[in-house]
């Protein structure tokens, strides 16, 4: 039976407690420093003739990310930005060229062959267009910074008769969510895995199944024989420092219990509130009443065994009645039987704290009785002091701090994410001016990841133009100062019609 519990309902809540024992914090237990994370120990899961590597101990790293990520009010407005930043206006061909200065600048160019086959992917029957496939993988990388694709290969080339078409019939995005890396060498014992030793990658849904006849087994893409499978997957990612296997948000673990206490602000909050401004009372039940409850359970136990012995129907045996609730306790005594009856007086006296009753805790007061040493007992019912413009105050100082936690871990100036600490649209044009362009300068990692997969497709499809520099990318323009326009088109002087 616990000795420590917590009751609330219907507006109200109370602490209490069996017996005058200090109640001890659970802060100071040890094994509450929370470092477990740091030192976890992967080790391989066995699926029927497969060996898969877990996303973290366990294997739900990626799926905990998105759904701390997507219960925060500012990460996913804050990642659309990224992501709306990286996406310009859409995926352009270029060349990439240096001018006598040596600085290398971008010339956007057409090209019908290459631009042919990328609008022809849905036709190929592909699950999207190419804009949505790169739209897709920017959000894995912003995520995860990781991307799944699968290459198909086209039906003439998977038949034999490859030089009818291009190799590559188009790439299809598939979610960090439902992929893990997986190989048949048994890696049980091995201290030392690498990437390179995967071979395969398993989808599926890996939070609610671990059946190997629900998931679906690729060949991973091997860049040596990229063209001997009809389909394989490619595993493109930003690699981290230590991390060998799958990517992870460079943010994400650094601030994880930043991102739940943030979360979890607008639940305490409401909670408080909700129960009468959190819990006003704490309730000391003595133990020499759960002892002399415990003694009369016991009793009636007996009781209803005599009466059961001569025959007596289950209706005419013993119950107890607390409030407006009946408790069968059969004719066998155990602790359960103990337990349900002190909470449902538990649950009887939240009734009357919460104004049910006529003269509310007043009447578990007069509950008193002598204990075995004589002494004079009874119930208590003691008030917890409130400070209720203290803790209101501290959560949303807490909140703030976790705000201004994420902004700066996310690596966007509040002249670009429109948010500051305080919650302050920032309205400096110089400033938005400067930080956006110094966020594009930090935009070739995430664009060379997202594009990776569809570049080496067009590698593979189009060899001359690939060795002419054509890649695809995405055009950014640049935006400009409004002293660098001229006045008629400065937007203070345009309007809609």
């Amino acid at each position: 039976m616990n000795k420590f519990g917590y009751m609330h309902g219907d507006g109200y809540a109370f602490t209490y407690q069996i017996g005058e024992t200090p109640v001890m914090s659970s802060a100071a237990s040890p094994q509450s420093s929370g470092s477990g994370a740091a030192s976890e120990t992967l080790s391989p899961r066995r699926m029927d003739r497969y060996f898969v590597w877990p996303c973290g101990a366990d294997n739900l790293d990626f799926n905990t990310c998105k759904t701390l990520i997507k219960g925060n009010r500012l990460l996913p407005s804050l990642i659309e930005k990224q992501i709306a930043i990286l996406f310009g206006t859409g995926p352009q061909l270029y060349i990439s060229t240096i001018d006598k200065d040596g600085k290398v600048t971008r010339q956007y160019v057409k090209n019908e062959k290459i631009q042919n086959w990328l609008d022809s992917w849905r036709e190929n029957g592909l699950p999207d267009t190419f804009e949505t496939y790169l739209n897709k993988c920017i959000r894995s990388y912003y995520y995860s910074e990781g991307i799944f694709s699968k290459l198909h290969l086209s039906r003439a080339h998977a038949a034999g008769l490859r030089g009818l078409a291009v190799p590559i019939a188009g790439l299809e995005h598939v979610s960090e969510l439902r992929c893990r890396m997986a190989t048949t060498k048994d890696i049980s014992r091995t201290q030392d895995v690498e990437d390179r030793d995967f071979t395969h990658i398993m989808v599926g849904n890996w939070e609610k199944s671990s059946n190997i006849s629900e998931f679906k087994v690729y060949p991973r893409l091997d860049y040596t024989k990229p063209l001997m499978k009809h389909c394989a997957i490619s595993y493109s990612k930003n690699p981290n420092h230590g991390e060998e296997i799958y990517a992870t948000n460079k943010f994400f673990k650094g601030i994880m219990q930043w991102i739940r206490g943030c979360n979890a602000t607008p639940e305490y909050i409401n909670s408080f509130l909700e129960n009468s401004l959190s819990a006003r009372h704490h309730v000391i039940i003595p133990n020499a009443w759960i002892k002399q409850k415990e003694e009369m359970l016991q009793n009636l136990c007996d009781m209803n065994a005599q009466l059961k012995a001569q025959g007596a129907k289950e209706s005419d045996m013993h119950k107890v009645r607390v409030g407006d609730k009946t408790l069968e306790i059969g004719d066998t005594y155990t602790e359960d039987i103990l337990s349900q009856y002190v909470q449902l007086e538990i649950s009887n006296l939240a009734n009357f704290l919460s104004g049910r009753g006529k003269n509310q805790g007043k009447i578990y007061t007069s509950r008193s009785f002598y204990n075995d040493n004589g002494d004079l007992e009874s119930w208590k019912i003691e008030e917890i002091p409130q400070k209720y413009k203290e803790y209101i105050e501290a959560l949303i100082s807490y909140d703030k701090r976790a705000d201004m936690v994420l902004l700066s871990a996310k690596g966007i100036d509040s002249s670009i994410s429109n948010i500051s600490s305080d919650g302050v649209i920032s309205k400096s044009g110089a400033d938005t001016y400067y930080n956006y362009m110094v966020y594009l300068t930090q935009q070739s990692i995430p664009e060379s990841v997202v594009c990776a997969d569809l570049n080496y497709a067009i590698r593979l499809n189009f060899p001359q133009e690939y060795a002419q520099g054509i890649r695809i990318g995405f055009y950014r323009p640049n935006v400009q100062r409004q002293e660098e326009i001229s006045p008629s088109d400065r937007l203070s002087n345009q309007s809609e019609l």
